[in-house]
């Protein structure tokens, strides 16, 4: 799953003018960025090894990967996903 920001009408009739996280086939993804209906936007990765141009090892980038790329470099050992940690919602105090 990626985040995908819409940037022709189309998309933004579909989806909204927000960025928005879809589950998009390889292929269904190549289709809407190469028809200029979607952007990926980037997220944080941590680089695993010491050979990799996109950052040193254990750095984490920002980067916008397609679904075949990221599975390839994460499967591969190369990268792994580095998202934040969810905020955590207030406690209500039942006083």
């Amino acid at each position: 799953m990626n985040t995908y920001r819409p940037t022709s009408d189309r998309a933004k009739a579909l989806y909204g003018p927000d960025d928005l996280e879809l589950d998009l086939s390889a292929s269904d993804e190549r289709d809407a960025l190469q028809g200029g209906h979607l952007a990926l936007v980037p997220r944080p990765y941590r680089v695993l090894v010491n050979n990799y141009e996109a950052g040193e090892q254990g750095e984490t980038v920002d980067l916008a990967l397609p679904v075949d790329q990221e599975a390839a470099l994460v499967s591969g050992g190369v990268l792994e996903r580095h998202d934040p940690p969810a905020k955590k919602a207030a406690k209500k105090s039942s006083k």
